[in-house]
């Protein structure tokens, strides 16, 4: 589990219903190559679901004051 650190956005319900959604859109996405997440809050899905599923690229978005914290897990992840 990745742990919250200072100025990175954190909801644990994203923590908590990670496993369920991504086992859900495995099946969705499953001939998919994009996805654009709408209204991605702290970036949390986006990180988890875009390891989950390699073969798509994950495009979150939300308000510009959310972006900030989307990149912080996304660089941490180490993803694109």
């Amino acid at each position: 589990m990745l742990t919250p650190r200072p100025n990175k956005p954190f909801a644990e319900s994203a923590e908590q219903n990670r496993e369920p959604i991504l086992a859900l859109l495995r099946g969705l996405f499953a001939d998919r190559r994009r996805v654009l997440e709408v209204g991605s809050g702290t970036g949390q899905h986006a990180v988890y679901l875009a390891a989950g599923l390699p073969h798509l690229r994950w495009l979150p978005s939300d308000l510009p004051e959310q972006l900030p914290g989307i990149r912080l897990w996304r660089d941490e992840a180490r993803l694109a």
